[in-house]
């Protein structure tokens, strides 16, 4: 699961400065543009690791998709509480979405 948390970490982080940059004026300066940019190579990472990351998802257990959906919530922070919620809940429908599909592919 270690990589597939690495992996949400890179976005989140891209995400959050994302979210921060834009807070004060709805616009990204140069500078916060090359921070996202920072943030965005660890996609490459990602990316590289992308068959590993799905092992680790299709490897989940009943637990760990519930300790992976309270790690997002605890980890995941934006501006607006709101359409922070609204991710999170996504994020924790989209893992249990990831059952019903795996139940109907057997």
């Amino acid at each position: 699961m270690e990589n597939l948390k690495k992996a949400l970490s890179t976005l989140m982080s891209i995400t959050e400065k994302t979210d921060s940059a834009l807070a004060d004026d709805g616009k990204i300066s140069i500078t916060e543009g090359v921070g996202i940019a920072m943030s965005a190579i660890g996609l490459v990472k990602v990316v590289k690791n992308a068959k590993t990351i799905k092992q680790d998802y299709l490897g989940l257990s009943d637990d760990d998709r519930t300790d992976l959906a309270a790690w997002f919530v605890a980890e995941f922070d934006i501006m607006n509480d709101n359409a922070e919620q609204i991710v999170e809940s996504i994020f924790s429908a989209l893992l249990q979405l990831g059952i019903v599909f795996e139940t109907v592919s057997v």
